[in-house]
């Protein structure tokens, strides 16, 4: 999914206010921030959007974050490691998670996620309804040998 979804501005505004939600600079520019990033955490998107982000604090990013998220343009996608990093894709998919690094990719195989729900679906215990899979693929990078 190397190809990163963004809206343009006016379709970020029209998303956010139909979810009631004013389209603040500061909104449009932490989204801008997360189109860049692909995957980051609020502290990844602070230190992304430099002097850009004026007076925005920490705790700022992290709120218009959660606002992005409510109006469907994020979604949270929680880390092996318990950060939560925030996705601009919002489709079903894998993660690697290196944990050597703390970074989270995508990992797409369509037909492996159509094959894992459609089992899931087979097996899942009556009077339960099926979600979704998040799956994390855990990874580091090998040294010359392999290991």
């Amino acid at each position: 999914m190397e190809d990163r979804p963004m809206l343009d501005t006016e379709q970020v505004r029209t998303r956010l206010n139909e979810h009631g939600l004013k389209a603040t600079p500061q909104r449009i520019r932490v989204y801008k921030a997360m189109c860049r990033l692909g995957h980051a955490a609020a502290d990844s998107v602070y230190q992304e959007l430099g002097a850009e982000r004026g007076a925005m604090t920490l705790a700022t990013v992290y709120n218009v974050l959660e606002s992005l998220t409510e109006a469907g343009l994020l979604v949270r996608r929680p880390s092996f490691s318990n950060k939560m990093f925030f996705d601009v894709e919002t489709a079903p998919h894998f993660h690697l998670y290196r944990q050597d690094t703390g970074q989270m990719t995508d990992f797409p195989d369509p037909a492996l996620q159509q094959a894992l729900e459609d089992r899931i679906r087979e097996r899942m215990p009556e009077g339960l309804s099926f979600d979704g899979v998040e799956i994390q693929i855990l990874c580091h990078k090998t040294d010359e040998n392999g290991n």
